[in-house]
């Protein structure tokens, strides 16, 4: 059975009244890292002004930059976007009354280097927040954000035995 879903594209400008500049002709970059299996961040994620220095290294915002939110639009409140960072299990995915959605942050800030398939990340980093904050200062150029969103009707299976994975076979998402 394949799963129902609706993509959704956001080019943010983020920070409001910061100097944005577009994408260069021919820009490349990535998010994530396809061969991740661990979230080494806390559980829950603490608000964004409790960050610790640990939970602002490139490598740590790289993590926070996916997102997985239950949808239950009558039971709770919606979840903030990057809310948990690694794939729930179906257990808790069966409580999404109505799907699940996953979430990804591309980095914003870059150094004005071009893209290098042997670096992928070398010539771009997260700003301080993921979404918002401020870029590294070896990153100067602030690019808009790109923000990607799958929501996916797994309300479909709910009840059923199975897991959930991602396409290329991950069954943790982080």
């Amino acid at each position: 059975m394949d799963i129902v879903g609706q993509f959704l594209a956001y080019y943010l400008q983020y920070p409001v009244g910061q100097r944005v500049t577009s994408f260069p002709p021919g820009f490349k970059m990535i998010s994530g890292n396809p061969n991740r299996r661990t979230f080494n961040g806390p559980v829950p994620d603490p608000p964004k002004s409790f960050w610790a220095a640990s939970e602002l290294t490139q490598d740590a915002l790289m993590e926070k930059a996916i997102g997985y939110n239950c949808l239950n639009y009558k039971a709770v409140p919606a979840e903030p976007s990057l809310y948990r960072h690694f794939l729930p299990e179906k257990s808790f995915i069966d409580t999404c009354a109505d799907g699940l959605r996953l979430e990804i942050a591309f980095p914003s800030c870059s150094n004005g280097q071009n893209f290098n398939p042997k670096d992928p990340m070398g010539h771009v980093a997260y700003s301080s927040l993921v979404l918002d904050g401020t870029c590294p200062e070896d990153y100067p150029i602030r690019h808009p954000t790109i923000f990607l969103e799958v929501i996916m009707a797994t309300q479909d299976f709910i009840g059923k035995n199975g897991q959930f994975m991602l396409s290329n076979g991950d069954t943790t998402g982080k």
